[in-house]
């Protein structure tokens, strides 16, 4: 394209249609979008765009953007997961791209320009999401020769599944990609292009003064209808109009077809299309230059509903301000992003890694229209949003169906202490309402100034709003008289913690961080995802610093005091519950003197119920180890051993025994120190406790409590690194074990003909010796324990294996374990 011309056409004055803010298009209004390409995910519509700079005079474009709908009229800002930063070649001019997905990664072609080749040159980045975040998925561009005719590739995989990108201006090349989408097989190919195929011949064939039907100019659009190819493109030069051409073949010959969308008041002298099916209905993607202050350099993209003709030719397309219709609806009584706009006026969408994107730059009458909300056949009761403030706040209204409309609700936003500290505001709705209906938050306050921030709103009807109180319950690892965290039936944990001083305070529970939100009386609240049931760690994270809730009881985990939070099974965990009827045995703390490590310790013992009621009774012992980062307290609090032995000794599934639980040392991080080897620093983690076990605690137990002291009495098990302790124990001590059990065990690497001296080299001796071993994991870890199992009993090794169903590396698989192994316990 001639940068004289494109400068002249620039300076056309653009004149601001009356009433264009009340229309649906463009589809953005936050910022200025451009080169549209939409992708259909999940049941969602994405649109991939480039983004023009506000006051720009020229292309200067530094990031792609992205935006999602699934009604066609409310579009989500996911922000720029893609920028210029992203490419380490690339220096300046982000342009027009295309996202692609595969074999659940999306594929993102994109242009800029590169530092080394002084030329425009295409890229691909990767993610794992249609948002992403997304990287360079090759650390280099993937195709560049210097040239600037390397810009806007589009991306289509064909049904046999060769996938083919084109790109070019004011040539047409496609390469084809590799299954991998990051690199290609051949050569580049130069498109022919002829009066038949695009209305013109190429640049160096066209003759001066003669008048062609059309003439390809840059962005194309490739894809796949009804056995028939297609290629829209940008066409006739500057100003441009959408044309395209047709083929029965990916790579051609082309026939050139006529124009989609003729030259028109647009406010932009560029066009660029995406076309695409979404549910049952037919779109057309394209940039204007008609927000207030755009034009050729400010450009913003806008979507027109369309139908083919019979025979899959277009139809003549022009540029509405109405747009398309919406196709879905809204629920206002779920979370919704303030981001999620069918129109707005005046306000800007920013983006940071704690909160997302957001809404920013609210001065007083500012607005924003929510089209399609369905508010069902009961009014709403409440209204709330997030909001933050630094300054004086303002006032936050919500109209029905126009800027002036019926009052909805009116919340007053105050200061909260800074422009990303978030507060939740709530008021009574003013108005009832019901059904399906427009809103417009419109926002008032001093002139002149920003006045607050909006991350996100929602409704609650009265049912929802009755009580939470009354729809949930107490876990019983609350402290008592403390009313939070609670339950609900979809295993949804709710919380709520007083830190009025507080900037941010998150939920960190089963490895996700939820924000917290804070309300106007100090108090911090957050709703969770679904909860597997089983007991969890969680810590409330408060202005960046980890700390327990007071209102839980703590449990030693992850390596320091932690809180849990037990989502309950329903009767199937009844077994390690305790029970009416069932007697109960005592779990004692027991401090002894270890000379091995010249040191006083703690271990913990189970005694069965009759364990003071038959004084002459000499009882087995089971050695049970906890894991990595936690401690001897695990298996009686968090693991509920005490309720699993007593109700296996009531229903007489097991024999009365101790259970032993000591320190395995390893409460702290494994931290290899500098230097060293990893493999051989990772073997002393923990290496104190085999001494402890054999040289201290096991003579102090038999000493103190009435034990049988013979091999045949005595077993040894653990979970995890307890279980890597287990082995590491045992197998090279047979002369004192007789049973063992690992439950997820850390046992990797090994070869099963040499380890531990060769002991499971010899089966019939090995089988000999030990009564009974088992092996457990749950479903959903990949600790190695099938495949352990496997080589074991290859060589004839006699194992049991057990699987957990539907759990992970957790607390709830080690109880399944524990159930099924005591059974097996000192009955030869």
């Amino acid at each position: 394209m001639n940068l004289k011309t494109i400068m002249a056409a620039a300076c056309l004055p653009f004149l601001a249609v009356p009433g264009v803010l009340r229309a649906q298009n463009p589809i953005v209004q936050t910022w200025y979008t451009t080169d549209p390409a939409p992708l259909v995910h999940d049941g969602t519509m994405y649109i991939y765009t480039g983004h023009d700079e506000d006051k720009a005079d020229f292309f200067w474009m530094q990031e792609w953007r992205v935006y999602s709908s699934q009604d066609m009229v409310n579009w989500t800002d996911h922000g720029s997961p893609l920028a210029l930063e992203t490419f380490e070649w690339a220096d300046d001019r982000a342009w027009a791209g295309q996202c692609i997905e595969r074999n659940g990664k999306f594929y993102w072609y994109i242009c800029a320009h590169s530092k080394y080749s002084k030329g425009m040159a295409i890229g691909v980045a990767v993610g794992d999401s249609p948002t992403g975040p997304f990287k360079d998925a090759i650390g280099k561009p993937l195709y560049e020769d210097g040239s600037w005719a390397n810009i806007d590739p589009t991306v289509y995989i064909d049904d046999d599944g060769q996938a083919y990108l084109y790109w070019g201006n004011p040539d047409l090349f496609y390469l084809k990609l590799n299954e991998d989408m990051i690199s290609y097989t051949g050569n580049l190919t130069k498109v022919a292009q002829t009066v038949e195929s695009f209305g013109a011949p190429a640049v160096e064939a066209r003759k001066k003064g003669v008048k062609y039907k059309d003439i390809y100019t840059e962005g194309p659009w490739f894809y796949k209808r009804g056995g028939k190819y297609y290629m829209l493109y940008a066409a006739g030069g500057v100003p441009e109009h959408i044309a395209y051409s047709m083929s029965d073949t990916p790579t051609g010959p082309w026939k050139y077809m006529g124009e989609i969308m003729p030259l028109q008041d647009t406010g932009s002298f560029t066009n660029h299309c995406g076309v695409i099916d979404y549910k049952g209905n037919s779109y057309f993607a394209y940039h204007t230059g008609k927000l207030p202050g755009g034009g050729g350099f400010g450009r913003s993209v806008a979507i027109e509903q369309f139908r083919y003709n019979a025979d899959g030719t277009f139809p003549i397309i022009n540029a509405t301000k109405e747009g398309v219709a919406p196709i879905g609806k809204l629920n206002p009584y779920q979370r919704v992003e303030a981001e999620t706009i069918a129109f707005s006026e005046g306000v800007k969408s920013e983006w940071n890694s704690k909160t997302g994107v957001y809404i920013s730059e609210i001065h007083d009458g500012d607005y924003i229209k929510v089209r399609e909300v369905d508010f069902g056949n009961q009014p709403p009761h409440r209204f709330s949003a997030s909001t933050s403030s630094a300054l004086r706040g303002g006032t936050l209204e919500v109209h029905l169906d126009s800027i002036g409309g019926d009052l909805l609700a009116k919340a007053i936003v105050p200061h909260t202490g800074g422009w990303e500290q978030w507060m939740t505001v709530e008021t009574e709705v003013a108005k009832p309402v019901t059904g399906v209906r427009d809103i417009y938050f419109v926002f008032k306050g001093r002139k002149g100034c920003k006045l607050f921030n909006l991350d996100w709103w929602k409704f609650t009807g009265k049912k929802e709003q009755q009580d939470v109180i009354a729809t949930t319950v107490i876990p019983e690892t609350n402290v008592p008289g403390n009313e939070y965290p609670r339950l609900d039936k979809e295993n949804r944990a709710y919380f709520r913690f007083y830190a009025p001083q507080a900037s941010s305070v998150q939920v960190d529970c089963c490895g996700k961080k939820y924000d917290m939100q804070r309300g106007a009386d100090g108090h911090w609240t957050a709703t969770t995802d679904p909860l597997v049931v089983g007991f969890h760690y969680y810590f409330l994270v408060v202005d960046g610093v980890s700390v327990v809730d007071p209102a839980s009881y703590t449990f030693f985990g992850c390596c320091r005091m932690s809180s849990g939070i037990e989502v309950p099974e329903g009767e199937e965990g009844d077994y390690y519950r305790p029970r009416q009827g069932v007697p109960h045995g005592q779990v004692r703390s027991c401090t002894y003197y270890s000379e091995s490590q010249k040191e006083f310790r703690r271990c913990m013992v189970y005694t069965p119920a009759e364990y003071e009621t038959s004084p002459k009774k000499r009882y087995p012992v089971l050695y049970l180890q906890h894991g990595m980062g936690e401690d001897e307290t695990g298996w009686s609090t968090q693991g509920r051993m005490n309720h699993i032995m007593d109700n296996l000794i009531a229903s007489g599934q097991c024999v009365p025994m101790l259970v032993v639980m000591d320190s395995g040392d390893v409460q702290a991080p494994f931290r290899p120190r500098p230097g060293k080897d990893v493999n051989e620093e990772r073997a002393l983690y923990g290496a104190s406790f085999y001494d402890v076990i054999l040289q201290d605690l096991i003579p102090m137990i038999d000493r103190t409590f009435r034990t049988k002291t013979d091999r045949e009495h005595r077993a040894m098990a653990g979970l995890s690194w307890g279980g890597h302790q287990t082995f590491n124990t045992a197998l090279p001590h047979l002369d004192k074990f007789a049973y063992i059990g690992g439950f997820s065990g850390a046992i990797f690497g090994l070869d099963v003909k040499t380890c531990f001296d060769g002991v499971f080299a010899d089966a019939d001796s090995f089988n000999k010796k030990v009564n009974y071993l088992f092996l457990g994991c749950g479903t959903e870890e990949q600790m190695g324990t099938k495949q352990l199992t496997g080589s074991l009993r290859e060589l004839g090794i006699k194992v049991d294996y057990y699987e957990s169903q539907g759990t992970a590396h957790e607390w709830l698989t080690w109880r399944r374990c524990l159930k099924e192994f005591v059974p097996h316990l000192f009955k030869k």
